[in-house]
């Protein structure tokens, strides 16, 4: 058998994290036995598609590197790959249905459905369908639909039945059918429903395992009951783990510490950062290594390492993978992230500075940075000519001692045509033996005049790579600070 697996998300918003994990194991599954990765667009529901959508969807996993062997872009044996060029494919199945009476017209106003739910509610029932219009004879329904009365068409749900479903990730689970009630499966508006679609889909695609996130175990039952009815052989089914919130709640699309996969990229992320991070919501490897390049993942991954308990999207941990990813990065890849995050800001390089530039300050940085709009953060006096103080370079620059080594290193500067961190070093040698100091006396000082900070990057690189009329203007405003 050939592994067919398939990602089918719909474009009424962004792409979701929780989307993006349920992507890429299957892509690993197909991966990792050779089999294939289709891409299909579910498109049904029309009030709530957003223009755009399917294009970032199709941008966020190429930029992940999840690559897909059949889909909307690509075509394939199964083409159409958007599920509103399907509709066809869907009335021939509705058709069969409904010619073995295994489907049927419903009338009910969404009034009196939601009278019914109410009702059953009162009475501490599960609301479900009645089933009043599954016994209208022929002739009533060929009359009311004649008369244009607007209609659904209804799954007739088998009574007093065990569904019995062997979860790849969960085992056996089952269901009863007479807790499920007849379903709708088309719309008044001839549109599919989500149960119905998918099965003829997944069928008509030869799709042979359904990986999908938990939230949808629920709907499993009523397509095990459209894949019988239909004749159609079942797949194996695995319900992926839920992605919970630090909190360990259900993450929601809003939560404001996770993004959009468009938003990490447009922060400047390392993709296989992303990657990595995700592979290990609810899967575990088998040994404790943490960092793994696509091609490992795909080879060590098995959905019987796959958790059955919520996985909890850490942004802690986030944070150090990206890290230990960015700071790996090649400067020069790293640079021209960084550049992108300095266009998109307008900030503008100092006059005069030579090509190298923008490198040499990444690479004071990069080994902290979690990703490249972190440069914006840590760096923004590398681009302007003044600076703010800290209140405690304030305190220390009214000290005598420290206006001492200011001044001193400020008249070194003045003289000194070198300007490079070579040169830097021999002034403060210099000044060091001149005024009898040492360490943060002679260093701290003129930190504090130069970054207005007491702590940071490499000194004598920072000096060097600012132009040198500005620590000049720095170390002056410097020594106007009340004392």
């Amino acid at each position: 058998m050939t592994v067919r697996v398939r990602f089918a998300p719909s474009p009424t918003g962004h792409l979701h994290i929780g989307s993006v994990r349920t992507a890429l194991f299957n892509y690993l599954f197909a991966r990792r036995h050779g089999g294939q990765f289709i891409l299909r667009i579910e498109d049904t529901d029309l009030n709530r598609n957003v223009e755009g959508a399917e294009l970032q969807f199709l941008d966020g996993f190429q930029w992940l590197g999840i690559t897909w062997d059949e889909g909307p872009d690509v075509g394939g044996p199964h083409a159409p790959y958007r599920c509103t060029d399907r509709l066809a494919l869907y009335r021939k199945y509705l058709d069969q249905l409904m010619q073995a009476g295994q489907a049927y017209p419903c009338f009910c106003t969404d009034e009196e459905l939601a009278a019914e739910r109410e009702q059953a509610e009162q009475e501490g029932r599960v609301p479900r369908y009645s089933g009043k219009c599954r016994h209208l004879s022929e002739s009533e329904c060929k009359a009311r639909i004649d008369a244009s009365e607007p209609y659904s068409i209804r799954f007739a749900v088998p009574a007093m039945q065990e569904i019995h479903i062997e979860d790849v990730i969960r085992g056996q689970v089952s269901f009863q059918t007479d807790d499920i009630g007849d379903f709708v499966i088309v719309k008044s508006n001839g549109i599919p429903t989500y149960n119905f679609q998918v099965v003829v889909d997944d069928a008509a695609m030869d799709i042979t395992h359904v990986i999908r996130g938990e939230e949808h175990l629920s709907n499993t039952p009523r397509q095990v009951l459209l894949y019988q009815a239909l004749g159609f052989d079942l797949p194996a089914f695995a319900h992926l783990p839920q992605v919970l919130d630090q909190s360990r709640k259900k993450l929601s699309k809003r939560d404001p510490n996770v993004l959009p996969i468009q938003q990490y990229r447009a922060l400047g992320f390392v993709p296989q950062a992303m990657i990595n991070f995700l592979a290990l919501l609810g899967w575990s490897p088998a040994g404790e290594e943490e960092l793994f390049a696509m091609d490992e993942l795909i080879a060590q991954f098995d959905l019987a390492r796959v958790s059955k308990s919520g996985a909890v999207f850490d942004v802690d941990k986030l944070s150090w993978m990206a890290n230990q990813y960015f700071k790996s990065l090649p400067l020069e890849t790293a640079t021209s992230l960084v550049q992108q995050q300095v266009d998109n800001a307008n900030w503008q390089q100092p006059a005069g500075v030579p090509d190298r530039w923008l490198g040499e300050v990444v690479s004071l940085y990069q080994e902290q940075m979690v990703c490249a709009s972190d440069f914006l953060r840590l760096a923004p006096d590398f681009f302007k000519a003044e600076i703010s103080y800290e209140a405690d370079a304030k305190e220390l620059l009214a000290t005598a001692e420290a206006r001492v080594v200011v001044e001193a290193y400020l008249a070194a500067a003045k003289k000194d045509e070198a300007w490079t961190a070579d040169a830097s070093k021999a002034r403060f040698k210099e000044i060091g033996k001149a005024q009898g100091v040492k360490g943060k006396g002679l260093f701290m000082p003129v930190r504090a005049a130069v970054t207005g900070q007491l702590h940071g990057r490499d000194l004598q690189m920072t000096i060097a790579l600012l132009p040198r009329q500005w620590v000049i203007s720095r170390l002056e405003t410097a020594l106007t600070q009340p004392s």
